[in-house]
């Protein structure tokens, strides 16, 4: 029980925050350097445009994130709404690791795991109670 205690002062707030800074750090980094990201020799144009669109997409939704968390005015409705955003595309990754392991014969624990931490934790972001301050955060 000694990691209950501490989950008690994490603020929905705090969990969007640190995704939202995770996915515009990835998102970039895939912007840059696409094939290396992937981890792929694949050079062709198509997979390249398929991971910058990826890449866009993490982007986007982690500024959309941080904007929610910036300042201490906003709502937890606006945080709650991002955690929402991110929880749907954890679902899409998740899904989609899945199925690419079964296609090509992938490990997916990396991916999979990456994925299921970030839904879980959205997903708590967004039921938490409105009580739950979103001010609040790890000591």
């Amino acid at each position: 029980m000694s990691y209950v205690r501490p989950m008690r002062r994490v603020s929905p707030r705090f969990i969007v925050g640190v995704f939202a800074g995770l996915r515009v750090a990835i998102g970039v980094a895939f912007m840059i350097a696409p094939d290396r990201m992937r981890g792929s020799s694949d050079r062709s144009s198509g997979a390249t445009l398929m991971t910058r669109s990826f890449a866009v997409r993490e982007a986007v939704l982690g500024v959309g994130g941080l904007l929610a968390v910036a300042g201490r005015g906003h709502s937890l409705a606006a945080v709650r709404t991002w955690a929402g955003l991110g929880a749907l595309t954890d679902i899409g990754d998740l899904g989609a690791s899945l199925a690419g392991a079964k296609e090509r014969g992938q490990s997916v624990r990396g991916p999979a795991l990456v994925a299921t931490t970030g839904l879980l934790l959205e997903l708590w972001a967004l039921a938490a109670p409105s009580h739950v301050s979103t001010e609040s955060q790890v000591i």
